[in-house]
């Protein structure tokens, strides 16, 4: 199960949000918002389709395809409960491809599937050191392909190197971009509140 820790790293997801087009659009009611009327008559996404926009795919390997949530990136808290601008969070999901995987993963959850279940992917929440450039994996959570969780496993938080072109290093740089956007958006707030109050003056 050790090796299935260092294997398993993120996951599959098509983003499917899809719009339907209508030939004949009936002409809204008078004193009826035409904007509101046409978002209204926008087919709302299905709970699956939410779900796969939640994810963007980072690698795609023959062991499988990864991704993280893209609404999952933040910084860490430390023990005075602020944020450490070091330490970023990453929620990952690995959906599984490799048959001699999926074979290796039927075997060693055999006594937990149900049916002609089958494990399909696993959750992660990934804990990356920017400056050191180490990643750790604090919990792994194992799903079946009816989306039933049949494991967690948790880490003692050890951090190790990041390996060179693996997928722990292409999701490092996910979050290097998301630390050099946060230092953008707050430079840009600073510079916007200064202005204003120039011009205040």
């Amino acid at each position: 199960m050790k090796k299935l820790f260092l294997i398993v790293c993120a996951c599959f997801t098509m983003l499917l949000c899809a719009g339907n087009a209508f030939a004949n659009n009936p002409v809204p009611q008078p004193n009826q918002d035409p904007m509101n009327w046409e978002i209204s008559m926008m087919p709302k996404p299905t709970a699956e389709e939410i779900e796969a926009a939640r994810w963007s795919v980072v690698v795609e390997n023959d062991l499988g395809v990864y991704a993280y949530d893209m609404g999952s990136l933040d910084f860490a808290k430390d023990k005075n409960d602020e944020y450490d601008r070091n330490v970023v969070n990453v929620l990952v999901k690995t959906v599984f491809t490799n048959k001699d995987v999926l074979k290796k993963l039927k075997q060693d959850y055999a006594e937990k599937l149900e049916g002609k279940e089958k494990v399909l992917y696993c959750k992660m929440d990934m804990q990356y050191k920017m400056k050191e450039k180490a990643y750790t994996v604090k919990t792994m959570q194992v799903f079946t392909n009816t989306d039933r969780q049949i494991d967690v496993k948790k880490n003692k938080n050890k951090f190790a190197p990041i390996p060179e072109k693996s997928f722990a290093e292409a999701l490092y740089e996910v979050c290097q971009k998301f630390v050099a956007d946060v230092a953008d958006a707050e430079q840009a707030a600073k510079e916007q509140a200064a202005k204003e109050a120039k011009e205040a003056k």
